[in-house]
């Protein structure tokens, strides 16, 4: 089972009532879609005029630069329910130190950039997996000020720091080893990080790319040798789109 990014973070309950406000279907003369409505316009303008959200991608933006399913390897399928993303409502500034003794297990999963404790004020995520359930997830977070500089730090830092451990949330010990390698010429910054264990059979291949204010996160777990190898290029198109987006 991967872990799935929530629509919007715990630590705003306010933007979380204008969030699923926003979700909800039909009875579009409601009060409280109004209300969603009026936030959802207010934050546009404060964005596109400035102030802390000047240069921030909403929600649908980020989901627009999302790849489709026809660039994935043939057999892999969309799953809508963790195909989302944070609406036209930044979330405010969260932040909190990171949890290195956590951290290790949480690079097995989809939201893997989570391990930095630094909340995106947007994103938007689509997955997809095969009939062997072998799984691709994009992510596209938006960050203030000089955040998503720290996003790449601390990812750095979770990597090397987990560059072997021991997993045992299947129920059995696994040695995970960690090759993280630096991919020069791919947006402003990127990382890529290969997961593979003796217990294992294929691996992941986690790829982390900052453009700017925006950090472009892929999980791609397959049971073949190549590890994965593929979320590289996949990465690189996302990083394209952002890219063409700014």
């Amino acid at each position: 089972m991967k872990l799935r990014r929530a629509v919007v973070t715990v630590a705003a309950p306010a933007v979380l009532s204008f969030a699923l406000a926003a979700c909800s279907s039909g009875d579009t003369g409601s009060p409280s879609k109004a209300a969603s409505d009026a936030s959802a316009s207010a934050t546009k303008q404060a964005g596109a005029t400035g102030g802390p959200n000047a240069g921030l991608l909403s929600g649908p933006r980020l989901k627009s630069l999302l790849l489709p399913a026809g660039v994935l390897p043939k057999g892999y399928r969309a799953d809508p329910k963790a195909t989302r993303n944070s609406g036209n409502v930044f979330a405010p500034s969260s932040s909190a130190p990171v949890d290195l003794a956590g951290a290790c297990p949480k690079l097995e999963a989809s939201a893997w950039i989570q391990t930095t404790g630094i909340e995106s004020a947007s994103f938007a995520q689509g997955d997809f997996a095969n009939s062997a359930q072998e799984e691709f997830n994009e992510e596209i977070d938006s960050f203030r000020g000089t955040e998503a500089r720290t996003v790449m730090t601390r990812l750095q830092q979770v990597l090397k720091h987990c560059a072997r451990y021991t997993d045992t949330s299947s129920g059995a010990s696994a040695a995970v080893t960690i090759k993280t390698t630096a991919v020069p010429k791919t947006g402003d910054e990127t990382l890529k990080a290969v997961l593979s264990a003796p217990e294992w059979e294929g691996g992941t291949t986690l790829v982390a790319s900052r453009v700017g204010n925006v950090v472009i996160t892929t999980f791609y777990s397959v049971q073949s040798d190549d590890m994965g190898a593929a979320g590289l290029g996949l990465t690189k198109k996302l990083v394209a789109q952002v890219q063409h987006a700014k």
